[in-house]
């Protein structure tokens, strides 16, 4: 827990949606950055972009070459190596149509969907990853757990 860190949050939703309260979401990121910053961080900065389905098409074709949507994806910045006190943690884009759908899918809000996929990229940010084996899997599943808990009781 990094209570002192000073977060930054750049709110771009070009899908003008109404289920998603961008002050919220400001508020609750930063209680997750808080948490899942290292002591070294003093300034973290972190872009969140809502788009539609065909403008996730395109942004997955351009950066990773696969022409389709998907409900999240991102793009770290942050580096854990170099531990410099002011970073740019990344991009999280979040595709609102997918996040509907899979919502509906799952049985739960679109709140819920929406908080899942943003910790989800959030923790990819901080070099979580779910693809790499079992135990990193089962590692990334808890923090997201404990995240959203966080987002949850408030």
């Amino acid at each position: 827990m990094n209570p002192s860190l000073l977060v930054s949050i750049n709110w771009n939703d070009e899908t003008n949606q109404t289920d998603i309260d961008p002050d919220l979401v400001q508020r609750n990121c930063e209680i997750i950055l808080k948490y899942l910053a290292p002591s070294y961080l003093q300034v973290l900065e972190l872009s969140v972009l809502l788009v539609d389905d065909a403008q996730m098409t395109v942004i997955n074709g351009e950066r990773r070459g696969k022409e389709k949507p998907t409900d999240v994806l991102s793009f770290p910045l942050y580096s854990h190596i170099e531990k410099l006190p002011v970073q740019i943690l990344g991009e999280v884009v979040i595709s609102m149509e997918t996040c509907r759908i899979q919502a509906k899918e799952i049985g739960h809000s679109i709140i819920d969907e929406f908080y899942r996929l943003l910790v989800h990229g959030i923790l990819h940010l901080f070099g979580y990853d779910h693809e790499t084996n079992e135990e990193d899997a089962i590692l990334m599943r808890k923090m997201e757990d404990e995240c959203l808990d966080l987002v949850f009781a408030t």
